[in-house]
C-alpha cells in the first residue's frame, strides 16, 4: 500500500438494500409520471362512461387529490435523503382509493380490480416489509368489503356494467376468492422479486470484494516488484558524498526521496542516506516536510526507531538524513505470507507500543503506521519508519495543505474525513496493523478510494475470528482500538498494547470486555457471506 493524498470528500459506498433503497426512490419517481397519465386518462374515460355520478365525483376528487399530493412527493424525491416510507403509505392510500372507486363504478366484477393488483405489485416491492402487508390487506379488505356489501344485497352494484344479475352467488364468490388469490401473487411475488435482487445484487458485491481483494494483493506485488527492478543498482547520485558520506547503490525510493547505502568518510561506518528527490526541491513545503522529518527523526531517542547519524542544514545544496544501516524486512513482507503471530507478534505489540507512546510524550502523531513502516531487523528488534507525514505538537499542520493525508487502508475515521488528529489516530492504525498480523488481511477492501474511505468512516470490518484463529479477548481488544470515534478508544498505544498482551494470557480486564460489548452492540463486526446450501 501506497502513501496517498486525496480530496477530504468521499463517495459512498452501496450495500445491496442501500442500492434497492435508491431504486426505490426512482422506480417511485417513475411510478408517479405514469400515474399522471394514466389517471388522465381513467378521468376521461369516466366521465365518457354512463357511471353512478355520485361515484364519478368522488372519484374525480380522489384523482385531484392524488394528482396534488404526488406532485409534492415527486418534487421532495428530486432530494434522495428525504425519502421517508410515509410518503409511499400516502401514495398507496391515495392509489387503492382512487382504484376501489374505479371498481364501484365499473361494476365488482369488472376489469378494473387489474389496476388495483398492478399497483399493489409496485408498493408491495417496498424495502419495509410491514409497509407491504399493509397495503395488500388495505387492497384486499376494502375490495372484499365491497364485493360483500354488493352480495349480500346491503347495496346494489352501482357500477354502469353490473354482471351480477347474470351469475349465480356461488360462480359470483368464486370468482372474487379467486381476484383475492390475484391481489395475495402480486404481494408474493413483488416479495420475492425483491429478495431476489437483493441476492442477486449480494452475490456481485461478493464477487467484486474477491476481484478487489486480489488486485490489492496484485499491485502490493507489482510495487515490490517495481522496487525489485529500482534498487540495488546505481542511481544519480551514487559516488557522490554528501555531508560526511559516501554514496553507494540505491537501497529503495520513496514518494519523497532516495535512500543509498552510504560510507562515512574517515571512520567506515555503514549508514543509509536518504535525499529529497531532485523534482522535490522546487518546492518549499516538501522542503520544509523533509526537515520536519529530520528534527522528528532525531528528537527520539529509542532503539525502535531509526537512529539519527547526521543530517543536513539548510546551506546544504541538497537536503539529507544520514541514518544507521538496517538489515532484516518489513512487516509489510511478513504478513504477505499470512498472519504474525507467536513470540514475534508479542514483541512487535510491546516494542512498538511503546515507541509510540515515546512520541505520544514528544507531541509527535506519526500518521502513517502501516507495516510497510514497521522493520523486523536481523537482530529481531522492531523499529518504526517514515516520520515524514508526522505532526509536531507545535506544527502548524500546513504542510499538508488540509488534505488527508496517510494510507487509507490504516487511516483513521477522523483522519479520513480531514479533521484534526492526535496520538489516537495512531492508536487506530496500531489496531489495525495489528489486526493485519492476527488474521492476514486490511481491514477493509473497496472498488476504489472513495469507497474505502467511506467504510474506514462508517463500517466495521470482518469479524478476525471467522478469518483466522484469533481468541474472544483478541477480538474485544481489536474492537475498542478500531473504534470510529477516538474518544471511546484505548487511550494511549502503550495501553492498547498491554490490553492486547493480557488477552493473548487470557488476563483480560473485564472493564475492557464491557467496553468492547458495548461498542459492538452499536456497530458490530461484518460477517461472512453464507455459504449456498447444497441443493
Amino acid at each position: 500500500m501506497t502513501t496517498v493524498r486525496i480530496p477530504t470528500s468521499a463517495s459512498s459506498m452501496s450495500t445491496a438494500a442501500e442500492a434497492l433503497h435508491d431504486e426505490e426512490i426512482e422506480r417511485t419517481r417513475s411510478f408517479i409520471r405514469t400515474a399522471w397519465i394514466v389517471a388522465a386518462a381513467c378521468a376521461a374515460a369516466a366521465i365518457a362512461l354512463p357511471g353512478d355520478g355520485r361515484i364519478l365525483n368522488a372519484l374525480l376528487a380522489t384523482l385531484g387529490v392524488g394528482v396534488v399530493g404526488s406532485l409534492w412527493v415527486y418534487r421532495e424525491l428530486a432530494d434522495r435523503t428525504k425519502y421517508q416510507a410515509r410518503m409511499l403509505h400516502v401514495l398507496a392510500v391515495a392509489a387503492i382509493v382512487c382504484g376501489q372507486l374505479g371498481v364501484l363504478y365499473c361494476g365488482i366484477a369488472s376489469s378494473a380490480s387489474l389496476i388495483v393488483a398492478l399497483g399493489l405489485y409496485f408498493f408491495c416491492r417496498t424495502e419495509s416489509l410491514s409497509s407491504a402487508v399493509f397495503v395488500w390487506v388495505l387492497a384486499a379488505v376494502t375490495h372484499a368489503v365491497e364485493v360483500a356489501l354488493v352480495l349480500t344485497g346491503t347495496i346494489d352494484d352501482p357500477g354502469f356494467a353490473p354482471v351480477g344479475a347474470q351469475l349465480h352467488p356461488l360462480q359470483h364468490l368464486a370468482g372474487q376468492v379467486l381476484l383475492q388469490l390475484v391481489y395475495l401473487m402480486c404481494f408474493l411475488l413483488a416479495r420475492m422479486t425483491r429478495q431476489s435482487s437483493l441476492r442477486s445484487i449480494e452475490q456481485l458485491q461478493k464477487i467484486t470484494r474477491l476481484a478487489a481483494q486480489r488486485d490489492v494483493q496484485l499491485a502490493e506485488l507489482r510495487q515490490d516488484l517495481d522496487r525489485a527492478l529500482k534498487i540495488g543498482g546505481p542511481g544519480r547520485f551514487t559516488s557522490y558524498q554528501v555531508g560526511s558520506w559516501n554514496l553507494g547503490n540505491v537501497l529503495g525510493r520513496g514518494a519523497m526521496g532516495e535512500v543509498y547505502e552510504a560510507t562515512h568518510v574517515t571512520t567506515q561506518q555503514e549508514g543509509a542516506v536518504k535525499l529529497l528527490r531532485r523534482e522535490m526541491l522546487a518546492d518549499r513545503n516538501h522542503v520544509e516536510r523533509f526537515f520536519r522529518e529530520v528534527k522528528i527523526a532525531a528528537s527520539l531517542d529509542s532503539p525502535h526507531v531509526v537512529r539519527v547519524l547526521e543530517a543536513s542544514t539548510p546551506e546544504d545544496p541538497i537536503p539529507f538524513l544520514a541514518m544507521e544501516r538496517l538489515r532484516g524486512q518489513t512487516l509489510g513482507d511478513l504478513v504477505r505470507s499470512g498472519p504474525v503471530t507467536g513470540p514475534r507478534l508479542r514483541t512487535l505489540v510491546e516494542q512498538i507500543g511503546g515507541v509510540l507512546d515515546r512520541a505520544r510524550e514528544a507531541g509527535i502523531v506519526h500518521r502513517d503506521i502501516k507495516p510497510h513502516n514497521i522493520f523486523l531487523t536481523e537482530h529481531e528488534v522492531w523499529k518504526v519508519l517514515d516520520f515524514g507525514v508526522a505532526v509536531l505538537g507545535d506544527s502548524s499542520g500546513t504542510l499538508t495543505r488540509g488534505g488527508v493525508v496517510g494510507t487509507p487502508t490504516y487511516m483513521s475515521p477522523e483522519q479520513a474525513r480531514g479533521e484534526h488528529v492526535d496520538h489516537r489516530a495512531d492508536v487506530y492504525a496500531f489496531g489495525a496493523v495489528l489486526y493485519r498480523c492476527v488474521t492476514g488481511r486490511v481491514l477493509f477492501v473497496a472498488r476504489d478510494t472513495p469507497a474505502l474511505l467511506y467504510a474506514v468512516v462508517h463500517a466495521m470490518p470482518m469479524r478476525p475470528s471467522t478469518i483466522a484463529s484469533v481468541s474472544p479477548q483478541q477480538e474485544e481488544v481489536l474492537a475498542v482500538a478500531l473504534a470510529k470515534d477516538k474518544a471511546q478508544r484505548f487511550t494511549t498505544a502503550g495501553e492498547l498494547a498491554a490490553a492486547f498482551a493480557a488477552a493473548t494470557a487470557g488476563t483480560l480486564d473485564e472493564a475492557i470486555s464491557r467496553r468492547a460489548r458495548q461498542l459492538l452492540r452499536a456497530r458490530p463486526w461484518a460477517e461472512p457471506d453464507p455459504e449456498p446450501k447444497a441443493s
